[in-house]
């Protein structure tokens, strides 16, 4: 291991390590200047676990194109730069954002919203940074500021790299944290709807085919009116039988829809980032056909089936796609009821996560013989060292081995110090020490083996010693084998071809397959 390495697992441990700061060292700082000032002590000491305040060096990243991230950022001192997309760093004029010299009375926030939304079909993909400034340009924030919010809340990639333009001081805020601060703050919240509403909302609304004829005005007024709502974790967002006076889209989280059969709460499928429900209800008076409830923390757009029904009046032929929508929602309803058992495979993979899964190894136990040929070819195709582990659990015939899912919303990616796992927006791979491994190395950190929730990521040792003497670790995991002409080697060189990979997104694949 070099020394810059030594030193950049140094710097990442201080940082993961690092106590929560001093009530009084944060209590006064502009990001909670909109909450009262008799709550704001009690506020902030209950939020206090999830902050930190954390140091990087000029030029060290905070942020990286097309990462993941849990925190949003509030800059204390010094400042960060945005480099956006094909930008030339040398070359590209900054767009300077104004650094007040000391704090402002009031949290204004700045301009300064960064992700990129998009779903794994690649049909929503919106710039969150908006008309702040032209592709290729830079953006310098300075005290006052805060960033990466929106990449938290709605797990949504990183639409730029952000790193230190001078030593600098950031107050870390962890999801956790940031939640508590949205529900006790209406100015803090009000500030982000807004952002989301001005920055990235019309480009999730364009992709919902019903209102992709819709003129802008018309699109303008929907985007206005619209109703930005969170859920936390089981809560009910709309129960079975109903009245039905809303459409839904997900802008992050997931999201249950199940039917009542007796006593029994059968799952019919689940609705992802960039999926929407209540469609098939605009025209027509009917009840909820489904409850809907939060898998997860969720982030909802809530539209008005009054305000969308105005909005499609103009487009009579809108009215058949709506109803063909309406029948097949009756369809996949009647299909859950008529037979139960097939709820069951929706139900484990929202139970396993697997629903996260846009492509997870599965072996028949039927046909296979334990004859180890597709760990064998993980090793061949990885310079003798398997990427994944031929156990695990098991669901009716079907092994679900110890291997990357490729996840549509990686939580390995944050906060790696390096950018040592990384996933090229656009691609289902993610992988360790990629295409870029010279210069963005795994240093042996553990986060990413810490942050998987399924232990699919495990330590490996080549034979190195850090400058402690002690061995050097670096995380591998299933890669795909990218690169590899004939595909995943596990699959490929079954013997049997009980080895298969599957998205979990393919509800209709995953029901065929564990039948």
């Amino acid at each position: 291991m070099t020394m810059d390495q030594a030193e950049l697992l140094r710097r990442a441990e201080a940082r993961q390590n690092a106590a929560p700061p001093e009530l009084e060292d944060v209590v006064s700082l502009g990001i909670f200047a909109g909450m009262p000032e008799k709550v704001r002590p009690k506020v902030v000491e209950k939020a206090r676990k999830y902050l930190r305040l954390v140091d990087f060096e000029k030029g060290e990243a905070v942020l990286r194109l097309g990462a993941y991230s849990d925190s949003a950022f509030f800059v204390v001192s010094g400042g960060v730069e945005v480099l956006l997309p094909g930008g030339d760093k040398e070359a590209a004029a900054p767009v300077q954002v104004a650094r007040p010299k000391k704090q402002p009375a009031r949290y204004d926030g700045g301009a300064t919203m960064l992700g990129v939304s998009t779903n794994s079909s690649g049909s929503f993909s919106a710039p969150i940074l908006g008309p702040m400034a032209p592709i290729g340009g830079r953006i310098l924030l300075g005290p006052g500021e805060i960033f990466g919010e929106m990449s938290a809340l709605s797990r949504y990639p990183a639409s730029a790299t952000v790193q230190a333009d001078e030593p600098t001081r950031l107050l870390q805020v962890i999801l956790p944290g940031l939640r508590l601060l949205l529900s006790a703050s209406k100015e803090f919240k009000k500030f982000l709807d807004d952002r989301y509403r001005e920055r990235a909302l019309t480009a999730l609304l364009r992709t919902v085919p019903l209102f992709e004829k819709l003129e802008g005005p018309v699109l303008e007024r929907l985007r206005q009116r619209a109703e930005l709502v969170s859920f936390a974790p089981g809560q009910v967002i709309e129960e079975e039988g109903g009245a039905a006076a809303s459409l839904y889209l997900v802008r992050g989280g997931y999201v249950k829809l199940s039917v009542r059969a007796g006593a029994s709460d059968l799952a019919v499928t689940y609705l992802r980032t960039g999926d929407y429900a209540g469609e098939g209800l605009v025209f027509g008076d009917m009840p909820w056909p489904f409850r809907m409830q939060a898998l997860e923390h969720v982030e909802l757009v809530k539209l008005e089936l009054s305000e969308v029904r105005e909005a499609l009046a103009p487009h009579p032929e809108v009215r058949r796609d709506v109803w063909k929508s309406s029948v097949d929602h009756l369809r996949m309803r009647g299909a859950t009821l008529e037979n139960p058992i097939s709820s069951r495979h929706v139900q484990m993979a929202m139970d396993t996560g697997l629903i996260h899964g846009e492509s997870v190894l599965l072996i028949d136990l039927r046909t296979c013989t334990q004859c180890d040929e597709c760990v064998r070819g993980c090793a061949d195709a990885h310079g003798g060292v398997p990427r994944f582990v031929r156990e695990g659990e098991t669901y009716r015939n079907w092994l679900i081995p110890t291997a990357c899912y490729q996840c549509t919303d990686p939580v390995c990616m944050i906060d790696c110090p390096t950018g040592a796992i990384s996933r090229n927006l656009g691609t289902l791979e993610v992988t360790i020490n990629g295409h870029d491994h010279a210069t963005r190395p795994c240093i042996g950190c553990g986060n990413c083996v810490k942050r998987c929730p399924w232990g699919n990521i495990v330590f490996h040792h080549p034979g190195m010693q850090r400058s402690d003497g002690k061995p050097v670790e670096v995380a591998t995991k299933c890669d795909l084998c990218v690169g590899r002409a004939e595909g995943p080697a596990c699959v490929q060189m079954c013997p049997h071809g009980c080895a298969i990979r599957v998205s979990f997104k393919d509800l209709g694949r995953v029901a065929e397959t564990l039948a």
